[in-house]
């Protein structure tokens, strides 16, 4: 399974090269695989070991006084229990004759092809680091490892055995080229393709995936999230000579094969895994499946990081990959200033600009090379779950562990002004953590209105009813409203945060606003050092995740009520009763309680207000150089970001044609593409003039449209004012 990362991190990077090592020869030969030979029979026993006492506690709990759920419960995991102590090895090796007979093969063949026929090969595209800070090591799991780069040589890059396709969200062929679902459930078969390779010509063989597990299950990693969770979701994995191999979901799920997807590790590169892994491997190229590699060469410390594609790639001429990485090489500059990745990008060292800052969208490319036409820019409707973007409470640190205060900020935050006049109306509100999942997404919960009116009657019953000397709320103890905000030192971002914080002053709200580096920011909210941290959380199709975010375990150190760091549990909430909730959607057996679950979860998060949503926009925007080109309709509906599935490519001659256009003074004529095949028509806001009207909302437009730039106001339309209907 891949999960994009979270929003946090898209902005946020330790830069800690200090502490890693330069070379790999400074290690001393390891070989890990007595090691690990061996760590596969202690697994296997301690995993019949656990079972087995499971089992008689179960038997034990049913001897006494149960309400009847609880008895239900217990019987239905005891059943479960005895079930896999029928065949209870996580770790298991059998020959291709023990598979069974009456499998029913899937090939996933049937879905439209991806990218252009149009596309050319070749050429270099140049981009920049997100965050503008390198990242700490170029590895895919431990320590730092989940940084705002991994995602550009890991998530989108490397393969698993299946994928989703990025339009129908059904599932395609990766790593394997042919899959069967068990009767049970919950275990996936898969047959590895006969030509997989890894980039350095390797075969990809079953023992590639024993070794993820291993992996992610070892004591070595630092990190919990990898052991917790592969323990807790897998029931085991079981190789049928180098071609075969089952993964065993812990529970039957909707989209088994999706679940049960994990990229494979090759054996022999990580054969030195050992103690000294995180520091060992910081700066080790891996070999590939995918289409790109990073190579020694391309790894230049505080300058840049290059992708270059992997000579003869075993997929490259595969149906859903053929018109896709197209480029040779991806070079990712270091560019630690917001303002001179954006001078770069004018400049043509940069080829591809993120334009979803209104100032620069409608204000700072109106410049001679996007009249002439030499750079390009698009808006593209995309169909992707939206960044739960927000404020986040510490619900450790009072008094924001009463839900009135916390009520009353949510109604102190003007959130409507912002993006009504920040950013320009090119936006829409938020209500959800887990918006864009269709009807899993509850539609009947809105975010709280901006209304002084309601922040102050709020804060009354929390007992802030007197007003100091500058304005601010007081209760009888004389303890103020008084919060920090920790966000990033962005222009944009703190442009908003002041505005946040001079409409909280009228409901008597004091906001801090905390900018700090991008780095500090991350580190001190990973810490859960923060009162409130504007951040948020990025995940992928086809289900949200809300476990991490605020099931017990993640908020506090066993036994104490001390926050624990490096999880995912920004509020650190904790509830044993929502926790139930929380297991039972993460663990679904079917889409029903996906949905229900999830319905309910976000509901519960909007009563007791655990955050304030903020915006969300339906699209992205970006600037490009005429000689990078994208398929007729650009993109695929989903993907949230226009790299993310490498459908451009670089057409050389155009480049050529372009830059002696700039030396001859010839122009192609000013292009504003807008692409809105993938709009979906939302619900109005309470308030709105679409919804005074009555307008009919759901359905689709299509057909993506082009304009010379002329033709079009992008102009915002003026906005009024809005102090609140209610004042």
């Amino acid at each position: 399974m891949m999960r994009r990362l979270p929003w946090l991190l898209l902005s946020a990077l330790p830069l800690l090269l200090g502490a890693c090592r330069e070379a790999s020869d400074e290690y001393p030969p390891y070989d890990c695989t007595e090691e690990r030979m061996k760590f596969y029979e202690r697994y296997n026993e301690k995993t019949r070991a656990d079972l087995g006492k499971r089992v008689a506690d179960f038997e034990e709990a049913l001897k006494g006084e149960l309400t009847d759920a609880e008895r239900k419960e217990a019987e239905q995991l005891l059943d479960e229990t005895r079930e896999r102590l029928r065949d209870p090895d996580f770790f298991q090796r059998k020959s291709v004759e023990d598979l069974p007979a009456d499998l029913e093969w899937e090939f996933g063949m049937d879905q439209p092809e991806l990218g252009s026929e149009e596309a050319k090969k070749g050429g270099t595209l140049h981009s920049y680091i997100p965050g503008g800070t390198y990242p700490p090591n170029i590895r895919s799991c431990g320590k730092e490892a989940n940084n705002s780069f991994r995602s550009y040589h890991w998530d989108d890059i490397e393969m698993a055995q299946i994928s989703l396709h990025p339009n129908t969200n059904r599932i395609i062929p990766g790593l394997a080229d042919r899959w069967a679902v068990g009767e049970d459930g919950r275990s996936v078969f898969f047959h590895i393709d006969d030509e997989a390779r890894w980039s350095d010509g390797e075969e990809v063989t079953s023992e590639d995936w024993m070794m993820s597990f291993y992996i992610y299950l070892s004591d070595y990693l630092s990190v919990a999230f990898y052991k917790n969770y592969y323990s807790e979701q897998f029931w085991g994995i079981t190789t049928y000579g180098k071609d075969y191999l089952c993964i065993r979901n812990a529970f039957p799920k909707p989209l088994a094969p999706f679940w049960a997807a994990i990229p494979p590790s090759q054996a022999g590169f990580y054969k030195e895994f050992g103690p000294d892994f995180e520091e060992r491997y910081n700066w080790r190229p891996r070999p590939t499946t995918g289409a790109y590699v990073i190579r020694e060469e391309d790894i230049q410390k505080g300058r840049s990081i290059s992708l270059s594609l992997v000579e003869d790639w075993w997929a490259k001429d595969r149906k859903y990959y053929k018109n896709r990485f197209n480029v040779d090489r991806i070079e990712y500059r270091q560019v630690r200033d917001e303002e001179k990745q954006f001078q770069m990008f004018l400049q043509g060292d940069i080829d591809i600009y993120y334009l979803n800052d209104a100032k620069k969208w409608y204000e700072q490319t109106e410049v001679d090379a996007a009249f002439k036409g030499y750079f390009e820019r698009a808006t593209f409707y995309n169909d992707y779950p939206r960044v739960s973007r927000g404020l986040y409470f510490n619900l450790s640190k009072k008094p924001l562990d009463n839900p009135d205060v916390r009520i009353g900020l949510s109604h102190a935050t003007n959130w409507r002004k912002v993006i009504d006049l920040d950013l320009r109306g090119d936006a829409e509100r938020l209500n959800l953590l887990n918006e864009g999942f269709g009807d899993i997404s509850n539609p009947d919960i809105r975010a709280r209105d901006y209304s002084v009116r309601k922040a102050r009657e709020a804060f009354a019953r929390a007992g802030y009813t007197k007003s100091g000397p500058d304005g601010i709320l007081e209760n009888d103890k004389g303890r103020r409203l008084s919060f920090t905000i920790t966000t990033y030192k962005i222009p944009a971002v703190e442009a908003m945060m002041l505005r946040l914080k001079e409409e909280a002053r009228r409901a008597g709200v004091e906001y801090k606003i905390e900018a700090l580096d991008p780095t500090s920011a991350f580190q001190k909210t990973s810490r859960k050092e923060h009162q409130i941290s504007f951040s948020g959380w990025a995940i992928t199709p086809p289900f949200p995740d809300y476990y991490q975010q605020f099931h017990s375990k993640e908020a506090y150190i066993p036994g104490t009520k001390k926050p624990r760091p490096m999880t995912n549990n920004l509020s650190i909430f904790a509830d044993p009763e929502v926790d139930k909730i929380l297991e039972a959607n993460r663990n679904a057996r079917s889409y029903e309680v996906i949905k229900n679950t999830s319905r309910e979860l976000e509901q519960i998060f909007h009563d007791r207000a655990v955050w304030i949503p903020s915006y969300q926009r339906p699209f992205y925007r970006l600037g490009y150089w005429r000689w990078v080109r994208w398929p007729d309709d650009f993109n695929v509906r989903l993907a949230s970001e226009p790299e993310m599935t490498h459908l451009h490519w670089i057409d050389q001659d155009m480049k050529q044609d372009t830059l002696a256009a700039m030396r001859e003074g010839r122009v192609f004529g000013e292009k504003i593409l807008l692409f809105d095949q993938y709009r979906t028509l939302r619900k109005p806001e309470k308030g709105t003039p679409e919804a005074d009207e009555g307008t009919d909302a759901g359905g689709e437009s299509a057909a993506p449209s082009e304009t010379d730039g002329t033709e079009r106001d992008e102009t915002p339309p003026a906005v009024e004012d809005e102090e609140g209907a209610d004042e």
